[in-house]
């Protein structure tokens, strides 16, 4: 595809890229729209508030926008008022406010109502309570939406199982911490989004049955900040009994710039940017961003993915964020959680098309340096020894590997390491599969280039991977689907598939599944693991 695209095909890829830039490689085919239901024949089920009807296609009956709560600003979420008859559930709810990837172009309606949930079931069920896996979406924390992933059809239908894709608050709407908030609410500030994915984990304790679904068998998986999201949950004590198995997808437990931090980085954080927008009397500051119109709460460069450095994350309070997911995972958090920790063989190209090409830039050996001295303060001749630009054949390609490595494969090693010593069952993986042809813009395994290979169609685009691909999304596909049935991701196709040598993972790519024990080397994990804070 080439760069020089018109300006809303230029967006819409940008904002992809976000969740899979493959759905982007596409976006001159208009998505084919619902057809308009039937009421007298679509399925109509009752769940907390009242009744709903949903849609057929597929093979699956998708319920969409459904309330699951409601947001108040910088509170945790509340019950979502009932609603008389029945409503129609066949249209996404709007997103929850968030800065646009392109400034000047909207791509989704957008509201502070915004806490719905999407849900994909399978139209012709086995016969038995059905798995329910619920998908965390990524986007660093201030992007992302449940309607940019429909839609998982092949995995819902050929897998039976059911899954549930809600939307959390991101930005500082979610994760804005002050100390006046903290003791307004109990402690707990600085979570909203986090209390957003568990109030949704609740609704679907509640209400799975109703869709012929199994309350006890709930799989969390999310990929980037959703694997952050996962993370978070497994260090969570008010998510316990919520989920059973999780799947983390390129946003480890360990040593990522998107961790917990503590209040006191939090709070300097949050006070900074209420500052900027003109709310710097610690008296009143909470007072003054509650009146300030949503845009006006946008109008700040930490709402929007321009650096590898980041203002909003979910926060360690002491209430529902109590410990760093790594030493919850070292203390056993996850002793009786199966766990998938995977990442993507190139995942730094993303970021390279996003924070570089992305704003009209090339790195250069200055840049290179530049960027690396400012990210890894005390650390950076080491990292800038290790990665030489003399090894690379361009300062991006050193660029791009620094942030492979540093920021997602051995972090996901680290990951499993700790989990591993906490006592839990951990499968791991590489997904080295290139979905876009050779191209100097986004090659190889790129950060996002799993997702369509577990969704069927994002942002309502069909993906069309080639033959060879399709099969590998199809053996992944199966691979989530019994894991989230069994708790063993082995399949036919993807096996065998060691889960306890420290160094083993399954490497997945059209041409090759196997395993292999190489990882560590090939991602330098010796440096990065004395490094403690990364990014």
């Amino acid at each position: 595809m080439s760069i020089r695209t018109a300006p809303r095909t230029r967006a819409r890829w940008l904002s992809s890229i976000l969740i899979s830039v493959v759905a982007a490689a596409v976006a001159a085919v208009t998505p084919a729209a619902h057809a308009a239901p039937d009421a007298g024949s679509e399925p109509v089920v009752g769940v907390t508030g009242g009744q709903i009807r949903g849609i057929r296609a597929d093979g699956v009956v998708r319920y969409l926008g459904v309330p699951f709560a409601q947001a108040a600003r910088f509170a945790a979420p509340q019950p979502a008022p009932p609603w008389p008859g029945v409503r129609p559930a066949v249209a996404h709810g709007p997103q929850c406010p968030q800065s646009s990837p392109v400034p000047g172009v909207v791509l989704q309606p957008s509201s502070e109502d915004c806490l719905s949930i999407d849900l994909y079931v399978p139209e012709h069920p086995a016969g038995t309570a059905l798995p329910v896996m619920v998908w965390l979406y990524g986007g660093a924390f201030v992007l992302g939406s449940n309607a940019q992933y429909d839609s998982p059809a092949r995995l819902v239908r050929d897998g039976q199982v059911i899954v549930a894709v809600p939307n959390y608050r991101v930005g500082p709407f979610g994760f804005l911490a002050l100390p006046e908030l903290a003791a307004e609410n109990g402690g707990a500030t600085g979570t909203y989004g986090t209390l957003d994915q568990q109030a949704a984990l609740r609704w679907i304790h509640d209400n799975a049955t109703a869709f012929g679904g199994d309350p006890g068998n709930v799989t969390l998986f999310g990929e980037s900040a959703g694997g952050m999201s996962v993370c978070t949950q497994l260090a969570s004590p008010t998510a316990r009994g919520l989920y059973a198995k999780a799947i983390v997808e390129s946003g480890s437990c360990a040593r990522s710039p998107l961790a917990p931090p503590t209040p006191q980085v939090a709070y300097q954080r949050s006070g900074d940017y209420a500052s900027s927008l003109g709310c710097a009397d610690p008296a009143t500051r909470l007072a003054c961003l509650r009146t300030l119109p949503v845009d006006r709460l946008l109008a700040s460069p930490t709402t929007q993915l321009n650096t590898m450095a980041v203002t909003w994350t979910p926060i360690r309070d002491g209430v529902v964020v109590t410990d760093t997911p790594e030493n919850s995972l070292a203390g056993g958090a996850a002793r009786d959680i199966p766990l998938i920790v995977g990442s993507n063989a190139d995942e730094g190209a993303t970021f390279i098309a996003l924070l570089d090409y992305g704003h009209g830039t090339t790195p250069s050996a200055t840049d290179y340096t530049q960027w690396t001295r400012e990210l890894f303060g005390d650390n950076a001749d080491r990292v800038l020894q290790r990665y030489p630009i003399s090894a690379y054949p361009i300062p991006a390609a050193a660029k791009e590997r620094v942030l492979t490595d540093g920021f997602f494969a051995c972090p996901a090693q680290f990951t499993a390491e700790t989990a591993r010593r906490g006592g839990a069952q951990v499968w791991r993986y590489q997904f080295n599969d290139a979905p876009l042809p050779p191209n100097p813009l986004l090659p190889g395994a790129f950060h996002g280039a799993e997702v369509p290979y577990v969704f069927s169609s994002l942002m309502g685009l069909p993906i069309p991977l080639p033959p060879a691909a399709d099969r590998l999304s199809r053996d992944i596909q199966d691979s989530w689907a019994q894991f989230a049935h069994t708790g063993n991701p082995e399949t036919p196709a993807l096996t065998p598939w060691p889960h306890a040598a420290a160094d083993t993972t399954l490497e997945l790519g059209s041409d090759r599944i196997g395993p292999a024990g190489t990882f560590a080397a090939q991602h330098h994990c010796d440096l990065w693991a004395g490094i403690d804070h990364i990014g």
